[in-house]
């Protein structure tokens, strides 16, 4: 993977704020580390930088790239609104 880093979009950083303030369980698509798509959900512990990077750590200890979400529950992140949708409704 590149590590060059892209900022996110301000508005879709700010709905992370939102999510991790009021402690809300969250449903993610990602890409990893290896650009393998992941499903993942839980409560968003805090935002930081390293290295000049932002990321989000889950309460679980897992850490995501912020540039890597695809999606936060229902909204696509920037750049990813054409992405298909693969969460499951059950």
């Amino acid at each position: 993977m590149s590590p060059d880093y892209t900022p996110i979009d301000c508005h879709f950083y700010d709905l992370l704020e939102a999510a991790a303030t009021q402690r809300r369980h969250i449903n993610l698509q990602y890409f990893n580390d290896l650009r393998q798509l992941c499903l993942g959900s839980g409560v968003i512990d805090t935002l930081f930088i390293r290295d000049k990077v932002e990321f989000m750590r889950l309460k679980s200890g897992e850490e995501i790239r912020l540039d890597l979400l695809i999606r936060l529950d229902d909204k696509p992140a920037p750049g990813y609104a054409d992405y298909p949708d693969f969460s499951c409704g059950c």
